[in-house]
């Protein structure tokens, strides 16, 4: 059997056809040469395709994201700049594009500055009375306020009354002190007498004569003792000259001031009073006292402080206990207020404190007035405030500003410019600090420094410190 196949009959190709096929071939290779020409235009005009610039865009986003333009400039200003290597003219010098970059970064370039300088320790501290200079007083016997003198703020002299009690106590010792001086004034007599009939008496008699008046000596002296502890000027000298009458009279306002005593009269001076004086010049800063009160012994009633003389103690860190010492200068500045008090250290302590773990030193101002004028405020007891203790000084020493010194990985350097658009890396050995100044201490690696960059010099070791990165030295 005998299959037949059916055979296609094959296509003919038209010219149409092959023009249409060139064609479409032709408006490919256009349209992917003009996107690759567009592409190009636009990244060499930075997409402003010549109508604004490099700076056309930003400034055209600079509008609505200020921030995000700043970032972007500093960005490329620091991919603009470049790092001299090991082979350059200036191994560390840090270059820019343009004048403008430079400026972008926001680098400023400052003169380095001579004069003293001085490093101090900024600590807290408190004000306070000077111990040895205040007084909490108080009676010496029990009774009760019979007139009140001084009142709280009154400034006192030394010697001046505060303030009388009333005490039975103190009108019984005035009376035994005049018995016993009247005991003893017999006494003497009966001795006298037997020295001048001595050879008429017995020598037991004079033996017992003079027992007695050295036991009436010592009763006498006794009782003056006794007055004297209560704060009376009493002499027994001043009372061997009166008669019984003005011993009275005198003992009874012993003690009290003239002006008290000129204004009393018989019927109301009594042989009870007690006055309390003060013991230095000061200011009375505290009173617990209303006449007719009952006072207890020992209680206190006034506290009376010399202000003049006021103690600031100040609180050092203990890292920083070692820095501090006797004699250094010392500025204290109180809380709300304008005006500093100087002074130097006059005592530091012997331990720290446990709950603050600090060291206390202190420091006396001498000088102010008694009371403090309001007018300018003086140092007032518990005011707290800062102090500042001067821990070194150097005469003439070369002074930065704190920011211009920077660490890039291995030293301490500035950055000084080398040119309109360059800047080189000066190692330096910073001194002593002082707020945002530093001092730069021994020779500099760059000779004697006249200018340095102070803000934007992190820009510059940034650059620095990548550049190392990027070439494995970090």
């Amino acid at each position: 059997m005998q299959l037949r196949t059916k055979s296609r009959p094959a296509r003919r190709v038209s010219m149409a056809d092959i023009l249409s096929l060139i064609a479409s071939w032709g408006l490919s290779l256009v349209t992917t040469a003009s996107l690759v020409a567009v592409g190009w235009l636009g990244h060499s005009t930075h997409w402003s395709f010549g109508l604004g610039g490099h700076a056309a865009p930003h400034g055209a986003r600079g509008d609505h994201a200020d921030h995000g333009d700043h970032a972007e400039h500093a960005g490329s200003d620091a991919a603009a700049a470049t790092v001299d290597g090991p082979g350059d003219a200036e191994p560390g010098t840090v270059r820019f594009s343009s004048r403008e970059a430079v400026e972008r970064t926001g680098i400023e370039v400052v003169p380095v500055e001579r004069r003293p300088m001085v490093s101090e320790l900024e600590v807290a501290g408190v004000v306070d009375y000077d111990e040895r200079r205040t007084a909490q007083l108080s009676s010496r016997v029990g009774g009760s306020i019979w007139r009140v003198e001084k009142h709280l703020g009154d400034v006192v002299r030394k010697g001046e009354v505060l303030l009388v009690i009333d005490s039975q106590e103190v009108g019984r010792l005035k009376a035994a002190f005049l018995n016993a001086l009247v005991t003893f004034e017999s006494r003497r007599e009966q001795m006298a007498i037997l020295e001048e009939v001595q050879g008429a008496v017995m020598g037991r008699q004079l033996r017992e004569a003079r027992a007695a008046l050295r036991e009436a000596r010592i009763h006498l002296v006794n009782d003056e003792q006794a007055l004297v502890n209560l704060g009376l000027p009493v002499a027994i000298a001043d009372y061997e000259a009166l008669v019984d009458e003005a011993r009275a009279e005198r003992i009874r306002t012993v003690g009290l001031p003239e002006q008290i005593v000129a204004g009393l009269t018989d019927d109301v001076v009594t042989s009870n009073l007690l006055p309390l004086a003060a013991p230095f010049d000061g200011v009375v800063v505290g009173r617990d006292a209303v006449v007719g009160e009952v006072v207890e012994a020992a209680k206190p009633i006034f506290e009376v402080a010399d202000v003049s003389r006021m103690i600031i103690s100040l609180k050092v860190d203990k890292e920083d206990a070692g820095k501090v010492a006797i004699g250094q200068p010392v500025r204290f500045r109180p809380d709300g207020s304008d005006e500093e008090y100087s002074s130097r250290i006059t005592w530091i302590s012997t331990e720290v404190d446990e709950a603050t773990r600090t060291l206390q030193v202190r420091a006396v101002v001498d000088g102010q007035s008694t009371p403090p004028v309001a007018a300018s405020g003086g140092l007032r007891a518990h005011t707290f405030g800062s102090g500042k203790i001067e821990i070194d000084r150097r005469g003439t020493a070369i002074v930065v500003p704190s920011q211009s010194v920077q660490w890039d990985g291995s030293r301490w350097v500035v950055f000084i410019p080398s040119g309109d658009v360059s800047f080189t890396a000066c190692e330096v050995q910073p001194g002593v600090r002082n707020g945002n100044v530093v001092e730069i201490v021994g020779e500099t690696s760059g000779g004697t420094l006249e200018r340095v960059v102070g803000a934007g010099s992190h820009v510059l070791k940034s650059q620095v410190l990548l550049e190392r990165i990027e070439s494995g030295e970090l």
